[in-house]
């Protein structure tokens, strides 16, 4: 997942008194547990595929890993969901 926005613009835009408009919010829906994502396999609903031919709905190993970690913390702060956790750091 790409995170120079996180590190990069936001800080920039706070301190020049800017507002931001987020584009892609939580990764287009790919911040999911294996469970969800194995749900969606068996359902056939899928989910959103990115808009180049060879893209899938399906996480890539790296946002696996990823979500393992944010699973990790929403479980140390009793969060339901783990896109619980990505909202807890701004606030």
């Amino acid at each position: 997942m790409e995170r120079s926005f996180e590190r990069e613009i936001i800080p920039m835009a706070k301190a020049e008194g800017m507002a931001l408009a987020p584009w892609n919010v939580l990764a287009s829906g790919r911040i999911r547990t294996d469970e969800e994502e194995e749900r969606r396999r068996n359902t056939g609903e899928n989910g959103r595929a990115d808009y180049t031919p060879e893209s899938t709905w399906e996480r890539t190993e790296k946002e696996r890993i990823m979500c393992k970690a944010l699973e990790k913390v929403a479980q140390e702060i009793g969060a339901k969901h783990i896109t619980a956790g990505t909202y807890m750091r701004y606030q």
